[in-house]
């Protein structure tokens, strides 16, 4: 028994098989970090020129604004611009569509506490198929119209302006947020108590010149 034992043989793999299988692997890690390169260079790309200027002037305000918000001295507005946030939006998602779809296997993998995938059923489990659909329909960008309303040389005092605006938004709900105050410039935030609008109120004010020089009013609000 012991001399057919020591009769047996062991082959060790060819260092050229070893060779070959190593090369094999590096190059398919190669590729697939190549790949995943391009197409998040491609996705940069996508998404560089999908976030362009959705800015337009207008020349009036829609009722759903003026219901909700207070506006002062409409007719001294000087400017008013609207960024639409479902075309902003709309573009955006179309160009984060590919990384999301790269990203997805990881994060229907590892995100047990869905932080990144909405939790759209409640009363089972959700399937991976259903992860998958949430994750990817899930809007990743803020989807509120924006407006700005700007004014110049308003008839009315600084201080008058900003009292206007402190006490009408809190009959409407508004809660005041963070304000900042120098010499000439004053600005604080806003957001509604029970709803998803918020802005920021700027005003800037030389005292030595009897008008106010140029206030701004901008709201993101959500416009059905």
């Amino acid at each position: 028994m012991r001399q057919e034992i020591d009769k047996i043989e062991i082959k060790e793999p060819p260092l050229e098989e070893l060779n070959k299988k190593r090369s094999c692997l590096k190059r398919t890690c190669i590729t697939g970090c190549g790949c995943f390169f391009i197409l998040f260079v491609i996705s940069l790309l996508l998404l560089r020129f999908a976030i362009g200027p959705r800015t337009k002037e207008v020349k009036d305000l829609p009722t759903t604004f003026t219901n909700i918000v207070p506006v002062y001295d409409v007719d001294n507005i000087e400017k008013i611009t609207h960024t639409s946030g479902k075309e902003r939006s709309k573009q955006v998602e179309l160009a984060a569509y590919l990384p999301k779809l790269i990203l997805s296997p990881f994060v229907i993998h590892f995100d047990k506490d869905f932080k990144y995938i909405p939790r759209t059923i409640t009363e089972r489990e959700m399937t991976k198929w259903e992860k998958f659909i949430a994750f990817m329909t899930d809007p990743i960008t803020d989807q509120r119209d924006v407006f700005q309303i700007e004014w110049l040389d308003l008839p009315a005092s600084q201080k008058f302006v900003l009292e206007y605006y402190d006490t009408e938004l809190r009959k409407k709900g508004f809660i005041i947020g963070m304000q900042s105050i120098n010499k000439h410039i004053i600005q604080f935030t806003f957001k509604k108590e029970d709803g998803d609008i918020d802005g920021v109120f700027y005003t800037m004010d030389d005292p030595e010149t009897p008008k106010t020089d140029y206030v701004s009013f901008t709201i993101n609000i959500p416009i059905e």
